[in-house]
């Protein structure tokens, strides 16, 4: 689907919300609009990260093969691309929160070369969940552990020890807790990825962060650009079954 199609989708949703009003007495008109905006956005990455985060930015030429990669079912994915192409914000900002909307009990890590990394995609999470218009349409998400490394959404209905996001980075460990999705971010770096030993750290990294996946349904996306045959990416590509897509040439 390109960008026409999905504008086409909002904008025949928009005319079925407008039906659906028109004829719903006056006290649930509004109900029934914000439902169907919600139920939407549940569907579509695209348009959840384009219309209602507001990421202008994203434009289906440059991001919708990356953002179907991410949308599909499946346990292992890894996204290929040079950094500047606006890759992190999608695959951890919007990502996240898509995934939240769609299963508030979801428990996330993120996970970047530097723990620092991971603070800052949690910032602009927390900016979104605070925004007047996440909280007109979602209502207030700020839950009782709301830091700088991890915050817990208001919506989750089950209670576990992990918050529902969780930041981390190369060489931090989570040992006794367990997440539904890990997502690393530009593990890989010019300055980690100059030697077999960085390479072979951040590999040795990935493979530690399998014990503390959910056995079932679990996810782990990778975002990273190549910087040697035997980096993480080039690991992953020789011996792991995954979708994603490489846009690095």
């Amino acid at each position: 689907m390109d960008e026409s199609n999905i504008t086409d989708t909002l904008t025949t949703s928009s005319d079925d919300v407008h039906r659906l009003i028109s004829t719903a007495p006056p006290e649930q008109r509004k109900a029934l609009a914000d439902e169907t905006r919600r139920q939407l956005y549940r569907e579509n990455l695209f348009a959840f990260s384009k219309y209602f985060l507001g990421y202008k930015e994203i434009v289906s030429h440059a991001h919708l093969q990356m953002i179907e990669a991410l949308e599909a079912p499946t346990q292992r994915k890894l996204i290929v691309m040079p950094r500047g192409t606006f890759k992190s914000t999608i695959a951890v900002v919007c990502y996240s929160l898509w995934l939240l909307i769609r299963n508030p009990n979801e428990r996330i890590m993120i996970d970047s070369e530097l723990y620092t990394n991971s603070r800052n995609f949690l910032r602009e999470i927390k900016a979104h969940l605070k925004s007047p218009q996440w909280v007109e349409l979602w209502g207030q998400w700020d839950g009782d552990i709301w830091t700088e490394s991890e915050i817990t959404v208001k919506a989750r209905t089950k209670t576990y020890k992990e918050a529902s996001i969780t930041c981390s980075g190369i060489g931090a460990t989570k040992v006794g807790q367990h997440f539904t999705v890990i997502i690393g971010d530009d593990y890989n770096s010019n300055n980690n990825s100059q030697t077999v030993e960085g390479r072979q750290k951040i590999i040795d990294h990935y493979r530690l962060n399998q014990s503390i996946l959910e056995p079932n349904d679990s996810v782990y996306v990778i975002i990273g650009t190549r910087y040697a045959t035997d980096d993480i990416i080039g690991f992953i590509l020789e011996n792991e079954i995954r979708v994603g897509i490489d846009a690095s040439s």
